[in-house]
């Protein structure tokens, strides 16, 4: 009955034909068509009651294919994000709503405070209660811990979660996605430029005079803030992560400075100096603060916390809560967590650990003794240093955990971020050694069942079709993920966990990870063995690791000669050439595999293994179109000028060529011509 419709009216049960249609109200539809055939051009239907079906749009689904998922405040990812307990934080939460309908609408309200005051889990709890009312617009969460840092996402995530907003003007979702089709190259451009084309342009293009039917004020939530940034932002690339956090805060700036820009703007971070700076420079008399305080009584809501959550071990576990734990042990945890909600958090998953004794475990946290009192994270430092030290080998799981993280955040591409199977397979010198080092930390880190992202494993693993009846059950399609950025600031500062563990620094953790590679490279395979199916997808993901800024392109990573020459080439060259995409680790590989070659002399064993199977690929799959010519590939034969993929280094050696063959470059060039 309703082939080919694009419309069904509810009530007096009515089928339009159409391919597309403007609508004008809650009781009536402005059909077009322009297909042509017998129908009349403009048909107004009346329902008391309609559902839209709207057909595949090539712009929406190009949106869609840009935006960022994860970050959505009610998406798969953070199911397990931390909000709100009951009746904690209300205070805070009675001020956001206050300003919500109180304050000024050309402002931004900022939520501050320190590492772990439980900034998030207030934006979490915020974001529940505003959709319930039906006054969330759309939603962004930066989260480092979840490697969800990129700020490419940004602007279309908030804009496709605006158009499909069921209270959303339907002028201002068509003229978004007609702004697509008219300039796809929107999704490359500055954040501005997309805030500009993909929200504000269409709001203004409203042809209602409020572009929401709701009278409530509407609100757009951004966590994290100061977790916006490329990881691996370095010098040389004249760009940092404190640019990234200020240019999307200078586009919220230029939102509510717009007239037809009619909602709310909640923003939370910690108060980093140049966020604070950008609030009292560049947007002063623009934002109001709430900086999570004493003011707050966050004493009161952690009692009423760790009292709420004891009370569940103890009916869990048959125990009499009047006996355990006793008032005294709860004012010692609420004095040692100083404000800190991850502190508590963290204790109480560290309590909760499956398989031990919770007497047994808090006995343990009552024994942590803090060693600097003037610092303020100096509970929290010893916390996570002991969890880490009950590790049955703590300094090789602190390796472990800086590794991991390390190869995670790198970019990656099309195919996906490394899952937890492709770094377990990677790293794991003998079976089980990652459950052994990460699996005793539930309180740190965990492996979800699945998650959003694209993982490595999962998108090989289909694309290649070479997979197993039952595919690996364990970090297949998912990554590690860490509870709480404050971990991995503690990981990464020599004054914290570098003075609990200073054998496992940056260069120690870049050093193993190379030297991992390089066991790859010669093995041809995991060095754990795996299903033989599974050898192919792993060794694709590998080269993806190999062919980055740990591997590779690190000015610094050398493998021995000895190491080169029991190397099988044929086997990665074969894996490189399946769903290559931007892959050109072929040409990276003819530039590393030189490195140890001395001016002048010929070429190491391992060198020429590998150039000698190089060259007898397709030019294109190594051989530079530019700079990497005859001649240039001589003098870099005797390192006399050394071969760079982009560039060639120079040297003032050329004379020498002379000397050496007895030719000069014009005769090379003539000769190869």
């Amino acid at each position: 009955m309703l082939d080919n419709a694009s419309y069904l009216a509810v009530g007096d049960v009515t089928q339009v034909n159409a391919r597309a249609y403007n609508r004008s109200g809650s009781s009536n539809v402005n059909v077009s068509f322009n297909d042509g055939g017998q129908y009349s051009n403009n048909v107004e239907i009346h329902a008391g009651v309609y559902q839209e079906i709207r057909g595949d749009d090539p712009s929406l689904k190009e949106l869609y294919a840009r935006i960022s998922v994860g970050c959505m405040h009610n998406s798969a990812a953070r199911v397990d994000a931390p909000k709100c307990h009951e009746e904690t934080r209300t205070a805070v939460q009675d001020d956001i709503f206050s300003w919500m309908s109180r304050g000024a609408p050309d402002e931004v309200l900022w939520l501050t405070g320190p590492a772990g005051a439980g900034k998030s889990a207030i934006m979490g709890t915020v974001c529940d209660r505003l959709k319930q009312s039906g006054q969330l617009v759309a939603t962004f969460f930066f989260a480092e811990y979840l490697g969800r840092t990129s700020k490419e996402s940004f602007i279309t995530t908030l804009a496709y979660q605006l158009q499909r907003h069921p209270h959303v003007d339907e002028s201002i979702s068509q003229a978004m996605l007609t702004a697509i089709r008219r300039d796809p190259a929107v999704f490359e451009m500055s954040l501005k430029e997309q805030a500009e084309i993909l929200i504000l342009q269409p709001l203004r293009c409203s042809r209602s005079p409020t572009p929401f039917s709701s009278t409530l004020p509407m609100a757009i939530v951004i966590d994290g803030v100061d977790e916006c940034g490329e990881v691996l932002y370095g010098t040389s690339s004249g760009r940092s992560r404190q640019s990234d956090q200020i240019e999307v805060l200078s586009v919220l700036l230029l939102a509510i400075s717009d007239p037809s820009f009619p909602f709310r703007i909640i923003v939370a971070s910690r108060p980093e100096t140049r966020i604070r700076a950008f609030f009292t420079e560049s947007a002063a008399s623009k934002f109001t603060e709430i900086f999570l305080d004493d003011k707050y009584s966050p004493d009161d809501d952690i009692r009423l916390f760790l009292k709420s959550k004891f009370a569940e071990f103890c009916r869990r576990c048959g125990i009499d809560p009047s006996t355990w734990p006793s008032e005294e042990v709860i004012q010692k945890l609420v004095e040692d967590a100083s404000g800190q909600f991850i502190y508590v958090a963290t204790v109480l998953r560290f309590i909760d650990t499956p398989g031990t004794s919770p007497h047994a475990q808090l006995d343990i946290i009552l024994k942590i003794k803090p060693q600097d009192a003037s610092n303020p994270f100096s509970a929290l430092d010893a916390l996570y240093t002991s969890i880490l030290r009950s590790s049955p080998s703590p300094e090789n799981t602190v390796l472990w955990l800086k590794a991991v993280f390390r190869l995670q955040n790198l970019p990656h591409p099309q195919s996906g971020t490394p899952s937890a199977w492709t770094i377990n397979r990677l790293l794991e010198s003998h079976a089980g050694q990652a459950q052994a080092l990460l699996g005793g930390l539930p309180s740190l880190v965990h492996l979800p069942e699945k998650t959003m992202v694209t993982m490595d494993s999962q998108y090989y693993g289909y694309h290649l079709k070479t997979l197993p009846p039952n595919p690996p059950s364990v970090g297949w399609d998912a990554r590690y993920t860490f509870y709480h950025k404050s971990f991995l600031d503690y990981l990464g500062a020599k004054s914290r966990c570098g003075i609990a563990f200073p054998g496992v620094d940056d260069n120690n953790v870049t050093q193993w990870i190379q030297r991992r590679l390089a066991k790859t490279l010669k093995c041809g395979s995991p060095e754990v063995a795996v299903h033989l199916s599974l050898v192919t997808v792993f060794r694709r993901c590998f080269l993806n690791l190999l062919d980055s800024s740990v591997g590779l392109q690190e000015t610094n990573f050398r493998v021995d000669d000895d190491i080169l020459s029991g190397c099988n080439p044929a086997i990665w060259f074969e894996a490189a050439n399946l769903a290559r995409y931007d892959l050109c680790v072929e040409r990276q590989l003819y530039i590393f595999v030189h490195k140890n070659c001395r001016s002048y002399l010929p070429c190491n064993p391992g060198c020429k293994l590998w150039r000698r199977a190089i060259s007898k690929l397709p030019k294109d799959r190594w051989k530079r179109n530019e700079g990497w010519g005859s001649f240039s590939l001589l003098l870099d034969r005797f390192n006399i000028k050394r071969l760079k993929d982009d560039v060639e280094y120079h040297s003032s050696r050329e004379p020498f060529l002379f000397f050496l063959f007895g030719t000069s470059k014009m005769e090379v060039r003539q000769h190869s011509s």
